[in-house]
C-alpha cells in the first residue's frame, strides 16, 4: 500500500471536517439530553463545564477547525511539493 500525498491527506480531512461541522450543526437542532457515557466522556464533560447547552456544539465545532488547519498544513505542503519538482 502506497503512503498519501500530502494533496489526499489535504483532502482526508477537509472531508472529516466537514463531518464534524455536519455534526456540530445537528447538535445545535437537536441537543441531546442525555449525559455523556463511555470512553470519551470525560472530554464532553469538560466541554459541558466550560460551554453548559451548547457544550457538544462547541466541541464538534473545535474539532472541524482542527481538520481544516490541518487540511491546510497539507495543502500547503504539497504546494511546496509541486514547486520544487
Amino acid at each position: 500500500m502506497t503512503p498519501m500525498s500530502p494533496k489526499e491527506k489535504g483532502n482526508l480531512w477537509l472531508g472529516l471536517s466537514s463531518v464534524f461541522f455536519l455534526l456540530a450543526a445537528v447538535s445545535y437542532a437537536a441537543p441531546s439530553p442525555l449525559s455523556p457515557t463511555g470512553r470519551w466522556a470525560w472530554l464532553q464533560i469538560a466541554f459541558s463545564s466550560l460551554f453548559g447547552a451548547w457544550s457538544e456544539v462547541a466541541l464538534f465545532a473545535v474539532l472541524g477547525s482542527i481538520g481544516i488547519l490541518v487540511a491546510v498544513s497539507n495543502f500547503r505542503a504539497a504546494q511546496k511539493g509541486n514547486t520544487n519538482a
